[in-house]
């Protein structure tokens, strides 16, 4: 319990250090920093990837926790996607194979670091640990950087109205969770545990590794990771239909890997759902995650 209330607070500081720090350094400086968030996020899923081969090295163990975290991001998109569908949708043609490949590109990159890590980690893990690099400073370096990247959003955007989205969002969390663990041998908290990053999984997989397990942070770093994917399908497909489902099966990740796809599949006036959904989950997340430990 200690150590999760300690994290919270940990974070919370990061977030409001990066806030302020940015604040008082120039706008060019601020976007100098905020251009290395895709490059630690890269580095953090590689030093991931060597961290949780422990657990992968053993292909049984590895298969169970890819089929397990399949099934709980897809009850999770499945049940967001009902809670939150809108009828009577106006039907919206494609935008050909080029625009449904080009966002699983981060994707692929993100899954391509996070696998090298997994073929490195008979030669280097030893080397890593050595050399003291481990994804949980990295963690919280990213935190930092995210605090700072703030900055731009106005608090006076968010009402009443535009809450109600990631509210149902974590409500249809929470329905998932309790239908995973009446089906698979997880308890409704260790479900929660891993089913708290809402999407983001670059945060999600070393949080809950550093407070649990190996085996609870890669399947939590899995489930967040199909969770994204099938949100990128249904962008693609659907976004214009069912924006506010859409958006909702995106999650954290409404506000930055998400959201270019979002503004090319959604009308515009959804652009603000999103940065505001993806922003309140975003600060929820490693709360959840450390509240959702504290009760193991």
């Amino acid at each position: 319990m200690k150590e999760s209330l300690l994290s919270v607070l940990t974070i919370i500081f990061l977030l409001s250090l990066g806030y302020f720090f940015s604040n008082r350094i120039k706008a060019s400086y601020r976007q100098a920093c905020l251009s290395c968030l895709s490059g630690l996020v890269m580095l953090l899923l590689f030093v991931m990837g060597v961290e949780f081969g422990q657990v992968f090295i053993n292909k049984e163990t590895g298969l169970d926790i890819a089929i397990d975290a399949m099934l709980l991001s897809g009850l999770i998109s499945l049940i967001t996607f009902l809670l939150l569908i809108k009828r009577n949708s106006v039907v919206d043609r494609g935008k050909g194979f080029a625009s449904f490949f080009a966002p699983f590109y981060g994707c692929a990159k993100a899954g391509g670091s996070f696998c090298f890590g997994l073929l490195v980690y008979p030669y280097i893990h030893t080397k890593l640990a050595a050399s003291h690099i481990s994804s949980h400073y990295l963690l919280y370096l990213l935190i930092f950087l995210v605090g700072m990247d703030l900055v731009n959003f106005k608090l006076s955007s968010i009402n009443r109205r535009l809450l109600a989205l990631p509210a149902l969002t974590i409500a249809g969390t929470l329905i998932a969770v309790l239908i995973f663990a009446q089906v698979r041998p997880y308890s409704f908290v260790e479900s929660m545990v891993v089913a708290s990053g809402f999407g983001w999984f670059s945060l999600s997989g070393p949080m809950v590794k550093s407070l649990v397990s190996p085996e609870m942070g890669a399947m939590a770093f899995m489930t967040d990771f199909f969770r994204e994917m099938f949100s990128i399908i249904f962008l693609y497909f659907l976004g214009k239909r069912q924006p506010q489902s859409a958006i909702g099966m995106s999650g954290a990740a409404a506000l930055d890997s998400a959201l270019p796809f979002i503004k090319q599949n959604c009308h515009e006036e959804y652009i603000k759902h999103a940065i505001i959904s993806g922003f309140v989950l975003s600060l929820l997340a490693p709360l959840f995650i450390a509240f959702s430990v504290s009760l193991l």
